[in-house]
This record gives structure tokens, sequence and C-alpha cells, in this order.
């Protein structure tokens, strides 16, 4: 038979990894019969060595997630509290609102009825943009008793405009004094001095030709005189602003009160 010197080698190298072996797994049978002072023996000393940073990483991970869920879960449940209280909070806000609305219309009903007998109280729902100081939509029409040439007042009881047609059931158009169209007679209430007082679409009206024979001061109040039949003397229209005198005349603007005031809520004197 021929001598193979690989083979030979190869025997060798199988002993060498057997004998390593063995001498590993003595090494282990040894190692778990030394006993430390822990009582634990080598062995396990070893195995716990190298389990032990797995196990803290391990229970850093669990105590983190557990944290996170714990956060997420507290934060879902504040955050659908806030979106409650939200909700609660809009809620009041437009009870309050009703509320203030309801008491200003009694504040308005009562100081009315101190002067006029019938009335009706309206809300402006339109207005025309493109001629803001010539008419405006109400909310009230000939089913709360309205007609043609019905005076119109702000809340405060200064003269706004009057009723005019079309007139539907529900709603009615309100010609503003500051309108084109028609005029108002009124005078100034220090010298009563009398004129038409004319509007020009535009938040002035103007007396066109007074006599120059009466001194008029900016600041005058201008009232109703009721010679137009329509107003009613004495309603307070609004207050002198510029004064342009010629030879025997002058010409005096006026800037009504309802100008510089919310057009929200209206009041309507019914005809007797």
């Amino acid at each position: 038979m021929r001598y193979n010197p690989g083979q030979s080698e190869l025997s060798t190298e199988k002993k060498s990894a057997v004998l390593v072996l063995i001498l590993f797994v003595n090494l282990i049978l040894i190692s778990s019969q030394i006993i430390l002072k822990n009582r634990q023996s080598l062995l396990q000393a070893a195995i716990a060595n190298m389990v032990m940073p797995l196990q803290i990483t391990f229970q850093k991970s669990s105590d983190f997630v557990s944290a996170e869920l714990d956060r997420y879960f507290f934060l879902r449940n504040i955050f659908k509290k806030y979106q409650l209280l939200k909700k609660q909070y809009l809620d009041l806000r437009i009870q309050v609102y009703a509320l203030k609305s309801e008491l200003r219309d009694l504040n308005v009903l009562a100081r009315v009825k101190k002067n006029f007998n019938k009335f009706v109280l309206a809300t402006v729902i339109s207005v025309d943009v493109n001629f803001p100081f010539a008419q405006v939509m109400i909310d009230q029409g000939m089913r709360a008793g309205l007609a043609e040439n019905d005076v119109v007042l702000n809340t405060d009881a200064e003269l706004v405009g009057k009723i005019i047609k079309p007139l539907t059931a529900f709603s009615a158009q309100v010609r503003l004094i500051t309108s084109s169209i028609g005029g108002t007679g009124a005078y100034i209430e220090s010298n009563m001095l009398e004129g038409l007082l004319k509007g020009d679409n535009r938040a002035e009206c103007s007396f066109q030709y007074l006599l120059a024979n009466k001194a008029v001061r900016l600041g005058d109040t201008v009232i109703t005189s009721g010679t137009d039949l329509i107003y009613p003397n004495y309603l307070p229209i609004g207050r002198v602003i510029k004064i342009d005198k010629d030879y025997l005349t002058q010409r005096i603007q006026v800037r009504p009160f309802f100008v510089d005031k919310p057009l929200k809520k209206l009041v309507v004197l019914l005809h007797e």
C-alpha cells in the first residue's frame, strides 16, 4: 500500500481538534465545580457576565417602550379632554352672544317704548355695496305690519330713512336719508333755520340754499321739522360739519348720526 502524506496530515488535524474539544469540555466541567464566594460556579459566573449586558439592554428597552406607551395614552386622553373643553367653550360663547343680543334688543325696546307707541324691531340683512348710503334691506315686511313711508330709526332713536317699495311679506327696502332720491324737511335746532336736507349717496347730506340771515355754527344739531309730512318733527338727524357762505345764502353740510354707528338693528315706526 502506498503512503499518502496528505491523509496523515488530515488525521493529525482531526486528532488535534478532538483533543482541543476534550480539553474545552474538561475546562467547562472543572469550572462548573469551582464555587466562588457568591456561591456560584465559575461557569455560572461567566455565563452571567455574558448575559447581564443583554438583560440590562432588554430591561432598559422594555422600560422605555412602556414609558412611551404610557405617555402616548396619557397625551391621547388629554387631547380628547382638550377637544371636549374646546367644544364646551365654543358652545358657551355662542350662548353668551345670544344672551347679549337678547339683552341688547330688550334695552332697545325699553328706550323706544318711552317715545313711540307702535313699532317693529328689524335687522339689516343686505346692503348695496355699490351704493351703501342709498338703501338697505331689512328682515321685516308686510306680515309685521310695515307699509310704504314708515319711518326708520336706529337704536338710539335717530333718523335713518323710510320704507319704500317693493315690500314683501318678510322683507322691506329702507331708503336712507343720505340717498340722492328725495329729501327731508329739517332745521338747525339752535336758531330754527329751516330748509330741505338732501343726500348724495355719500356719508353727508346738505342744505342747498339756506338764507344767510342767521348764523350757523359747526357742531349744531339738525332735527326734523315735519314739513315734509313723512318724518315726525324733532327727530335727531345729525350735526353740522361744514359751512360755505355766499352773499345771500349758505350751503351747510350735515353728517347724520347713524353713519358713524353700526347699522344692524333698526326700529320701524308703524302708522297709527
